[in-house]
């Protein structure tokens, strides 16, 4: 059994990133009347697409899969520490970071206590440690 995880809210500064580029390429448009030059429109929507279909999997053997709206997954294989990290913002990113075999992928759950205690449930030989 998977249990999925969402992640927290996007941040409010990539919101503005994509709402300056998409009033840029609608003014260019309007200017140059080249409706062609909407075109480029569709890259913002689709990373805001992207990012709001991000799910964390935690699995039953422990090993925890990011899955990316359309831009593919990072799968976790043999998690060997979870690091709950304390951030002074409140709107930093990555506030656990999780070491596996071949690397570490920082993640941010909207619901972290609940991901950190389904994590201890599914790999209880892991190290768990708060920063």
């Amino acid at each position: 059994m998977v249990r999925n995880f969402k992640m927290r809210k996007i941040a409010i500064w990539n919101w503005l990133f994509a709402l300056v580029i998409m009033i840029a390429i609608v003014w260019t448009v309007w200017e140059t009347n080249d409706y062609w030059n909407l075109f480029p429109l569709i890259l913002p929507i689709l990373i805001v697409i992207d990012e709001r279909m991000t799910r964390i999997q935690v699995r039953d053997n422990g090993d925890i899969w990011i899955r990316r709206g359309l831009s593919g997954s990072v799968k976790a294989y043999g998690v060997m520490r979870i690091i709950k990290q304390k951030t002074k913002k409140p709107w930093s990113r990555g506030r656990v970071l999780i070491y596996y075999t071949k690397g570490f992928i920082n993640v941010d759950p909207a619901d972290l206590n609940g991901f950190i205690q389904c994590a201890r449930e599914r790999n209880p030989h892991a190290e768990y440690f708060e920063e």
